[in-house]
């Protein structure tokens, strides 16, 4: 068996935190790696039966029926999130293969996840249930995850030199202060992670969680994800942040690192100095 899979079961079996909620409507399963970056969320769904090998009564079928939905839900919601990358190749789940610390933290996270929507076919006599794990804000896996995973060093990242700008292609500061980065990453093969980076063409690192100061680094990580534009502007607006400037990438360095063009990175750097708004993770990748 696999590291991933054994790691999934490890955490699914890892049973049940999570309160039932009432909700109209069947939730979506969110499952994609862009989707689950973009939602902030994780949603999976659970089938389960009760045992057939003993009688049992209606209500005792409905109970062990859930609670299978629940074990299967938390099965597959531990491989997804061990699937999730930390930066370049390396996953949650071969963090946590290296650090017995952030192994037991995402067992007692998976634990905690949330139960949305469960329901019982008497019919067919099968409940299914679907279950959430938040990607940021409180209790999220960037909250309890990701500090342990910079303080135990198990990202993998390389080693690489703060980005210093040539004096000469330095650019004029703008009248009105740049106070947050928009990084346009559509039609590139860009991974969203943990850590994602910002990086120049010579791989000298602009942007990485090292710059975010802890406490904003524990609620939202290496700052936000979305599908365009448009909605990284309003995400940044909702943060206080109006003045955006945005950066199209030039290529993609270990899947995970943004690269920009050398006067992109110039720009970006001079900017910073004045608003610091890397360190405050005012930054939205557009996916």
């Amino acid at each position: 068996m696999n590291r991933r899979v054994t790691f999934a079961l490890f955490l699914g079996i890892a049973l049940i935190g999570g309160r039932a909620l009432s909700v109209e409507t069947v939730p979506k399963e969110i499952r994609d790696a862009a989707q689950i970056f973009t939602e902030g969320m994780i949603v999976v769904k659970g089938i389960g039966a009760a045992p057939t090998d003993r009688p049992l009564s209606s209500a005792q079928k409905e109970a062990l029926a859930l609670r299978a939905a629940k074990i299967v839900a938390l099965r597959e919601l531990g491989e997804i999130a061990g699937g999730i990358r930390v930066a370049g190749d390396s996953s949650i789940a071969d963090a946590a293969a290296a650090s017995d610390q952030i192994r037991g933290t995402m067992d007692a996270f998976i634990r905690g996840a949330e139960v949305i929507h469960e329901s019982y076919d008497d019919g067919r006599e099968k409940a299914v249930v679907y279950v959430r794990l938040s990607l940021n804000g409180p209790n999220s896996l960037v909250e309890n995850l990701l500090p342990k995973i910079m303080q135990q060093k198990v990202a993998n990242l390389p080693a690489a030199p703060a980005y210093k700008p040539p004096p000469a292609e330095a650019p004029h500061s703008a009248p009105q202060p740049v106070d947050s980065l928009i990084i346009d990453a559509t039609g590139k093969n860009f991974r969203p992670a943990l850590i994602n980076r910002i990086v120049a063409a010579n791989g000298s690192v602009l942007f990485e969680p090292s710059k975010i100061a802890p406490e904003i680094l524990a609620k939202k990580g290496c700052g936000d994800y979305t599908s365009d534009v448009g909605k990284a502007k309003a995400i940044l607006a909702s943060h206080g942040a109006n003045n955006p400037m945005v950066v199209t990438i030039a290529a993609v360095q270990r899947s995970t690192d943004a690269q920009v063009g050398e006067s992109d990175a110039a720009t970006i750097f001079a900017a910073n100095q004045r608003t610091n708004f890397l360190e405050s993770a005012k930054v939205v990748f557009v996916l």
